[in-house]
């Protein structure tokens, strides 16, 4: 049984910082002044993502073009997306400098042959990824919870305890392996887990983006 061809992973700081925390919490009041949040910003991409593959899948672009061409510009995008909220999300200590490799690591796998999205089954990802956003939205929410007592944590010991950053981490992974379906770029329902149990790249498997590695 093969894995999931989403692959998100990122290596728990040793140490979280109370001045990063801080700056998490100017942030957060900014974007409040300017009535965002990171959930908006997320939700913006769940719809926006169907409509961009929508859009280029239905200039006559074959689906191997949009996987080719497209693809790694969207994961790119994800890339970065993935790190900034990784830094919010109290999974990274920082926020990414030159490249967003500097704090996760995200893979994305296609599978030769590849599928034949439509327009129009692009668009419908809208409809279809709902019990899955649902689900998240929920998890979310008690993640919330979970997310003051690591900002506690950092306040008191400069830590965030191993299950808190496991259940932090997990949101992470759920929520780009969502907006990676909802771009298109995989067929594969999002697995309703937080767990990622990356495997070796079978010789038909072609990597969209990023190369996988294993982290220590």
């Amino acid at each position: 049984m093969r894995s999931y061809p989403v692959h998100y992973a990122v290596s728990r700081p040793a140490t979280f910082t109370r001045l990063q925390l801080a700056m998490r919490m100017v942030a957060f009041l900014a974007l409040g002044v300017l009535g965002l949040s990171f959930g908006a910003v997320f939700l913006f991409a769940y719809l926006a993502l169907p409509v961009y593959a929508a859009s280029r899948l239905g200039n006559g672009r074959a689906s191997l073009a949009y996987a080719e061409q497209d693809g790694p510009r969207v994961v790119r995008a994800l890339r970065w997306f993935a790190a900034v909220s990784a830094w919010a999300a109290l999974v990274a200590d920082r926020l990414p400098g030159a490249s967003p490799d500097e704090v996760v690591t995200l893979t994305i796998e296609t599978r030769t042959p590849p599928a034949e999205p439509t327009a129009g089954a692009a668009l419908w990802r809208v409809i279809t990824g709902l019990p899955s956003a649902l689900v998240l939205g929920v998890l979310g929410f008690v993640g919330s919870f979970v997310w003051l007592w690591a900002a506690l944590s950092i306040l008191i010991a400069q830590q965030v305890g191993p299950h808190a950053f496991h259940y932090l981490t997990g949101l992470q992974r759920w929520s780009v392996r969502l907006l990676a379906y909802q771009a298109s770029l995989v067929d594969d329902y999002p697995p309703f887990s937080f767990e990622d149990d990356p495997v070796a790249v079978p010789p038909t498997a072609r990597v969209v983006h990023g190369t996988p590695r294993r982290l220590s």
